[in-house]
Order: C-alpha cells, then structure tokens, then sequence
C-alpha cells in the first residue's frame, strides 16, 4: 500500500470514528510522533565518528577506566 493510500485509509477510518475520547487518543497519538520527528538527528561526522568508535571496539582498540585515567594524568604531567 502506498503512503497516499494509507493517508487515505487513515482519513476515511478518522473521518467515521464519532466517539470523543478515540479522537483524543488519536490526537495524542499524533502528537507524539510529532514530537518523536523532533528527536536529534545525527550529522554525517558524527556518523562516521560513531562507526568508527564502533570498529574500534570490535579491532579492540579499547582502554580501561584505570588506563584512561592514567592516560589522562600522565598528559596533565607533561
């Protein structure tokens, strides 16, 4: 089914419904994938940057806590 259809399907289903509190469980519903459309969107870097974060991980190229810590303290020495 195309999403015209669908669309079309949904009016005529919407269009039928007479019981108040469906209709508002409906608007309710809508107003939530509206605020799901909201949810952040990554950018191509910071997808790239998440892959390769990811491959990383599985060449295993990972440090500890206690690693990075000391990583990090042995970087403030210098």
């Amino acid at each position: 089914m195309s999403v015209s259809e669908l669309k079309l399907e949904i009016i005529n289903k919407v269009t039928a419904i007479s019981d108040e509190q469906v209709l508002e469980d409906i608007v309710r519903l809508l107003n939530q994938e509206s605020d799901l459309a909201n949810i952040y969107k990554l950018t191509d870097e910071e997808r790239i940057a998440i892959q390769e974060g990811l491959q990383d991980v599985i060449d295993g190229n990972i440090h500890t806590s206690e690693s990075a810590e000391k990583m990090l303290e042995d970087l403030l020495r210098k």
